[in-house]
């Protein structure tokens, strides 16, 4: 349902998260946690919503369709 592939996201040019990885299946619930600050948790939800555009890595898909840095309200 949610697939990420070796995604790197950050801020203006700084890179902060870098060739993350993950998938999450139809009807699976996933929790990510880290560090109170820095771990990328906020990093990772706003590159996935498209607010943070990735800078490098293969895609971000959703229900098998492949996200480009898209605006968010798409």
């Amino acid at each position: 349902m949610l697939k990420l592939e070796n995604v790197s996201i950050g801020y203006a040019n700084i890179q902060v998260l870098h060739g993350i990885s993950f998938h999450v299946n139809d009807g699976e619930t996933v929790t990510i946690i880290g560090a109170v600050n820095g771990a990328g948790k906020s990093t990772t939800l706003k590159g996935i919503a498209g607010t943070l555009p990735k800078m490098k890595g293969s895609s971000i898909q959703f229900m098998g369709i492949t996200f480009p840095n898209w605006k968010p309200r798409k």
